[in-house]
């Protein structure tokens, strides 16, 4: 409760001082007509808000209108296709989604390319891509033994058409590597802040200095220096993904620090669950010593990162975390550990399931909970997922094979009613599977933390006993003989608790 009044206090605020935005989306040939925007909550867990949705017109348009505060990271989804943007208080886009031409990845999402029509060469966009460009293209020309090749690499990426414009995606590279040199490194950075100077916006100034940071981490990098020149002193920035990057890249070996040299004292404070004393800990480290505020900020993160590895026990992780939504001097904290504690303890083992809007082949509302008596599976399949077809297939002749064992309800993520029911007359026929469609797909998806299908959940009644559980292919049968078993001695609760 404690937790759910600060989430709606920093709302009410958030809704004070916000602004307004309007972004025209247009989306030929995507054949999809439903278009949402999202807006990330935080950019450590990148837990994602619905802001606006709205429905194409005949012309594949649709204008989508809400409130932002500051400048805010978006994402656009269109069908299964995703891209990412930045609103601000004003912002009036004009956008184009197109497809990149690469495969649907195997969680069914795939990044689309967005052209920003009649854009102002200062809006945030503009200058984040055109950032964003220029550094990919002095990091693929290998820095040249001409200072002034990273710049003009991207007037050839650009002549090729090879550039990809985006606005908020930095390279998987940018903080690996350990070829550039320094001296081109400077002259680079040099060349980019005299291209910028010009540009007088406080956000921009904070991310290309992120940026450059970036640029500077390697195998050679001296920490001190990098933390003195572009961290101490400044502003903790919540909004900005090159400064999350850069701190994570610059404290990624903190706690294992903490580990390896007071291994004792870690498990003992980590068994207290409290935040303070955990970030206190952390203060052990020169850079933290005097920023409670940075401090807490990598101590929550570094224990998010590392919840399931060996340092500090999942357990503990989560009443830290729990205890820093409640008592953390910074309300950007308090936000962020409940986002990472939902995101740990989400379709966890002994959790309940999330409510699902479901309907059935007929479109009618689908009631789940009436079927969540017992032993249950729950799959998670698509029509565009070839490989499902096989273990959906074999889940089929599980549930024929241990009839009355385990009630099997298969979930279809497809974005229409009508390929649902495709999937379905390609599936072998049985009447001990339950189907039905998710309304929102990819609300689902989120609320589920559903990275890739199939996807097979074991429960007791409406409590997940296996999150995930095996697939048929990998042993799921063993589960269902369980089942059986239990039924046979008249037992229908709680089979799979051992």
């Amino acid at each position: 409760m404690r937790i759910l009044l600060v989430g709606l206090a920093l709302l009410l605020r958030s809704l004070l001082l916000a602004g307004s935005f309007s972004i025209q989306v247009t989306a030929p040939g995507m054949g999809a007509d439903v278009v949402s925007l999202y807006r990330y909550s935080d950019l450590f867990t990148l837990r994602t808000e619905l802001v606006a949705r709205g429905l194409m017109d005949t012309t594949g348009t649709v204008t989508l209108q809400g409130n932002v505060e500051g400048t805010v990271r978006m994402q656009l989804r269109i069908g299964e296709r995703t891209a990412d943007l930045y609103l601000r208080d004003g912002s009036d886009l004009h956008v184009t989604a197109y497809d990149l031409g690469v495969a649907r990845s195997i969680n069914g999402t795939t990044r689309m390319g967005i052209r920003f029509t009649g854009i102002d060469p200062l809006d945030v966009n503009a200058l984040t891509t055109d950032l964003n460009e220029r550094i990919d293209a002095f990091i693929a020309e290998d820095l040249a033994t001409d200072e002034a090749a990273g710049m003009q690499a991207l007037d050839v990426q650009r002549r090729a058409g090879t550039a990809k414009p985006d606005s908020t995606q930095r390279p998987p590279t940018l903080f690996v590597t350990p070829v550039l040199s320094k001296a081109r490194v400077d002259s680079f950075t040099v060349r980019l802040r005299r291209f910028y100077q010009d540009v007088k916006d406080p956000w921009f100034a904070h991310y290309l200095d992120n940026s450059i940071a970036g640029l500077n981490i390697g195998p050679r990098t001296n920490e001190r220096d990098l933390f003195e020149a572009f961290v101490q002193g400044k502003s903790v920035r919540y909004d900005d993904p090159e400064y999350v990057r850069l701190i994570r890249t610059l404290f990624s070996e903190n706690l294992e620090r903490l580990h390896r040299n007071n291994e004792d004292t870690l498990r003992a404070v980590a068994a207290s669950g409290n935040a303070a004393t955990m970030r206190q800990l952390f203060q052990g480290n020169d850079f933290l010593r005097t920023d409670d505020r940075l401090a807490e900020l990598v101590m929550m993160d570094q224990l998010y990162l590392h919840h399931s590895e060996k340092p500090v026990a999942q357990e503990y992780i989560e009443m830290i975390l729990e205890d820093a939504t409640r008592s953390s001097s910074f309300p950007e904290h308090r936000v962020i550990a409940a986002n990472m504690l939902h995101d740990l303890t989400l379709m966890r083992v002994g959790s309940t399931l999330p409510p699902m809007r479901l309907e059935d082949d007929r479109g009618a509302p689908f009631d789940l909970t009436a079927l969540l008596n017992g032993p249950v599976c729950v799959a998670f399949t698509a029509g565009w997922c070839t490989y499902c077809t096989a273990e959906i297939s074999s889940l089929i002749a599980m549930a024929e094979e241990y009839k009355g064992a385990v009630t099997v309800v298969i979930i279809g993520l497809d974005g229409s009613l009508d390929d649902h029911n495709a999937l379905r007359k390609r599936m072998p026929a049985s009447s001990h599977v339950t189907w039905s469609h998710a309304v929102a797909e990819q609300q689902v998806r989120d609320d589920l933390r559903i990275r890739s299908v199939p996807a097979f959940h074991l429960l007791n009644g409406d409590i997940l006993s296996r999150s995930p559980a095996p697939a048929p292919s990998q042993g799921l049968g063993e589960f269902f003989f369980k089942a059986r078993a239990a039924a046979e001695k008249g037992q229908r609760l709680k089979v799979w608790d051992e």
